[in-house]
């Protein structure tokens, strides 16, 4: 009897445990607080653990369609559907769902969800999870307050992002929206140059009982800083050449995103190779801040060359010398030579700054080039211009041109030697959003207008208008693309024969009309040699489908041609297939056509290297 006493307690203790052991497994497929009874439990003995693991598929029940994706998202357990994994590991990721579930919904505003849960086996290797969610009534915003206090209470921009708080009064009452308005507020604050503004406020207190929640939110923006004087490192510019670039005067209001604009110009500029800009908080008197930018130069002299392949203009060859400062001013001096299988031309540019020298630049050009894509036309030509471009707004650009040239050419038997004054006017605007390299969605809009007459010297007198028009838009699958061009152009007035080939209208070629040779579409005279048209008129759409990250099949459909006459002309037709590659230096695009409305033309290879806008 004295062994019996003895393991007596141990007895006690193994029965205890196990009794516990039950206790605690029930607890675990059970939520507490306001979790409901379980509709029903796995029934048996517990299976035997598959060492193999097991597969779970989560239904949930009783939420709209938008709050049960944002559970899917939000629960663990779904995390791991499709997947094997260990009983005790699918036990565990089960018993935690409640508490996720009931945590999502919090942040949403439902603070008094019904929540059932169930897990049970289906077969040998797959159990369901079950959760019924009744989300039950949201909290709304019963009070909200919101304040400024310091120097900017009276800020206009500060009033209106309170104004516009992303949770209103009687709105549900949303975590992130909250957590985006405080975010949104400090950081407009600390953008108009309040760096010392903090909250001395910032509470929800929520009444779950009541349905409602009041808000409490009070910034201090502190002084305003402004700008000191800009403290540039010795450079090989002058300073006040680089004051101008930076656009920013002392006393203006301390911004932070217009540092980073600045940073961002100067390195565009392409004079530095590294560009440091060093705001001086420690060294800021009556809360002026200096500002150090450290300037590292690119080298003086660039040179390039470059070597291509076009079907318009067969094998292609370029060199380019860029002496990056002719002087301290930042003025420049560009010298270039292209040559192909139709044409060769050598032009010279010297490039100044003006005013605003992020936007406003003067330039005065010298070409010489000579054209001659087929046997029957050449063109031999001298232009000089004077030009100035500038910046309005984000997206556009203004052009004036005063622009003297001189043709000596031939178009079939027809020769002569012409002499132009041309002021030109160009209106140019290209935006364009790109995900991954790639142009998903964008526009280009081109106007020029340019003219002469005898009264200025000019061989005779005429005015041509041109306009071109291309949109790049996401198409019905996600990452197509559709897309679509435009161009026409008009010559009123003047005497024909005496318009050299450059001012005279061709379609046909790789951003023309497909399927066609370069310049082979336009009007033909009694030899059959085309001489070119007044008027031009060509449109295209395409479809982009795309493949793989850098690989899209396309479609296409273009038509144009060039005229004489608005009233009497056909419109030529062109569609073929084609691939696009994104490659490390720029979109390549390879295209086969046919030219559609022409019988007896071969299949036509384009291929075109270059942006897409």
């Amino acid at each position: 009897m004295k062994p019996l006493r003895r393991l007596g307690p141990w007895v006690l203790a193994l029965l205890c445990a196990c009794h516990l052991e039950s206790m605690l497994a029930i607890a675990a497929e059970t939520d507490t607080g306001n979790v409901l009874a379980p509709d029903a439990s796995s029934s048996g003995p517990p299976p035997p653990e598959d060492t193999a693991g097991v597969r779970v598929e989560v239904r949930l029940e009783g939420l709209p369609r938008d709050l049960e994706t944002l559970m899917r998202g939000t629960l663990g357990i779904t995390a791991v559907t499709g997947e094997r994994l260990s009983l005790p590991r699918l036990r565990e990721l089960h018993a935690k769902a409640a508490a996720e579930i009931r945590r999502a919904l919090r942040a949403l505003g439902y603070y008094q969800p019904q929540i059932r849960t169930r897990l049970e086996r289906r077969d040998d290797d797959l159990w369901r999870a079950h959760y019924h969610i009744e989300p039950g009534e949201p909290v709304r915003v019963r009070k909200l307050q919101l304040d400024l206090t310091g120097a900017g209470a009276q800020d206009p921009a500060l009033t209106r992002v309170l104004q516009a708080f992303p949770l209103q009064q009687g709105e549900r009452l949303r975590d992130e929206r909250y957590e985006k308005g405080k975010r949104n507020l400090l950081r407009l604050a600390m953008d108009r140059g309040y760096l010392d503004a903090r909250f001395l406020e910032h509470e929800i207190r929520v009444f779950p009982q009541e349905h409602a929640a009041d808000i409490r939110l009070l910034l201090d923006t502190g002084p305003r800083y402004h700008f000191g004087p800009l403290l540039f490192d010795d450079t090989v510019l002058e300073r006040a050449f680089l004051v101008r670039y930076a656009g920013i005067r002392p006393g203006e209001p301390f911004s932070l995103r217009r540092l980073t604009e600045l940073q961002n110009v100067l390195y565009g500029t392409d004079y530095f190779s590294r560009v440091e800009i060093v705001p001086q908080r420690e060294a800021a008197r009556d809360h002026r801040i200096p500002v150090r930018i450290l300037l590292e130069p690119r080298p003086r002299h660039r040179y390039r060359a470059g070597l291509g392949y076009g079907t318009d203009t067969g094998p292609r060859g370029s060199l380019e010398y860029l002496d990056r400062r002719l002087n301290r001013r930042g003025h420049r001096l560009r010298l270039q030579l292209h040559a192909s299988a139709i044409r060769e031309r050598f032009s010279a540019s010297y490039l100044a700054p003006y005013r605003n020298p992020r936007r406003d630049k003067w330039a005065v050009n010298a070409t010489v080039a000579n054209e001659h894509p087929d046997a029957d036309r050449e063109e031999r030509s001298l232009i000089l211009d004077l030009g100035r471009s500038v910046g309005r707004g984000r997206f556009w650009t203004e052009a004036l041109r005063l622009r003297y040239r001189r043709d000596d050419f031939f178009v079939g038997e027809t020769s002569g030697v012409s002499y132009f004054l041309l002021p030109e006017l160009t209106l140019e605007r290209i935006r364009g959003r790109q995900e991954a390299r790639r142009i998903t969605r964008g526009s280009r809009f081109f106007f020029s207008l340019r003219g002469a007459s005898t009264a200025l010297g000019s061989a005779t007198s005429f005015l041509q208008p041109h306009v071109a028009v291309k949109g790049i838009r996401p198409a019905w699958r996600r990452g197509d693309r559709l897309l679509l061009r435009v161009e026409a152009a008009a010559t009123f007035g003047g005497e024909f024969a005496r318009l050299p080939p450059a001012l005279r209208r061709f379609a046909g070629g790789d951003n023309s009309v497909r399927g066609y040779g370069f310049q082979a579409l336009s009007p033909v005279d009694a030899q059959g040699v085309r001489t070119g048209g007044r008027h031009l008129f060509t449109a295209s759409a395409e479809y982009d489908l795309r493949l793989q990250e850098k690989w899209s099949l396309a479609v296409f459909w273009d038509t144009g041609n060039a005229f004489d006459h608005w009233n009497d002309f056909t419109l030529e037709q062109g569609a073929g297939i084609g691939v696009r590659w994104l490659s490390p230096l720029g979109p390549l695009r390879i295209d086969l056509a046919e030219a559609v409305s022409r019988a007896g033309i071969d299949l036509r290879l384009h291929v075109v290297f270059g942006p897409e806008l």
